[in-house]
């Protein structure tokens, strides 16, 4: 997907830093489903004490994920309004040694530890429903061999999730978090099983000929969707 201003791409080392805390997370993540909000309402939202929220927001404003985006007048004051660089915000994966799998980890290793934790607190509500259609908690982990057409439909699949999610609007329904992990396993014995098919195919196809398709990082969303 091309960066526009509804997708921010992160890349820079000092963000991936700053989103090494859970709680920068979730705050960000509120922000991009919240839009233009102020500290009062973000607070309300978390269900966080509002005092606890400036460090981080301000935290954020210097790595410019969040934005001030003006005032808005509350009866006799006003309160200051933020908001997420971009509703759909993903980070930038540059596989390999020299790559950024250190910075990418310690996010991911946050963005479960929280999932773990909200998992756990949705158990302490009795009325949360566990079954059928309208079914409010789910966890699991399943594995299996999928084809290039396969991968493509997971793809399909999550990105129309993250679709339904990230334009949702505060105003109705109640907040959700949804945490998603695709990874190959095993890859080395998978190259292996693949390396004899694809010198047969570059054999029948001639030397010289450039096959496949150039891209350029790959990119995970960190949007914990709502």
């Amino acid at each position: 997907m091309p960066e526009n201003s509804a997708t921010f791409i992160i890349r820079s080392p000092r963000q991936m830093l700053v989103l090494k805390a859970a709680t920068r997370q979730e705050i960000l993540d509120v922000l991009a489903s919240m839009k233009d909000v102020s500290i009062s309402e973000l607070s309300a939202a978390l269900d966080r004490p509002a005092d606890s929220l400036y460090y981080h927001i301000r935290i954020l404003q210097k790595a410019a994920l969040v934005l001030a985006v003006g005032n808005r007048g509350t009866g006799t004051r006003e309160e200051a309004l933020y908001r997420a660089v971009a509703p759909d915000l993903r980070l930038a994966y540059e596989p390999g040694a020299k790559g950024n799998a250190k910075r990418v980890t310690a996010i991911v290793d946050s963005m479960l530890r929280l999932t773990s934790r909200d998992f756990q607190e949705a158990f302490q509500d009795k009325e949360t429903i566990v079954d059928g259609g309208q079914r409010e908690r789910w966890a699991t982990r399943t594995t299996g061999w999928l084809s290039e057409e396969q991968v493509a439909e997971v793809n399909h699949h999550i990105a129309t999730l993250l679709q339904t999610t990230t334009t949702s609007s505060h105003t109705k329904g109640h907040l959700f978090a949804l945490t998603m992990v695709l990874t190959p396993l095993n890859r080395s014995a998978t190259k292996r099983s693949r390396s004899g098919k694809q010198s047969d195919k570059q054999r029948s196809r001639g030397k010289g000929e450039s096959h496949g398709i150039k891209s350029g990082n790959r990119q995970t969303t960190m949007q914990r969707s709502k």
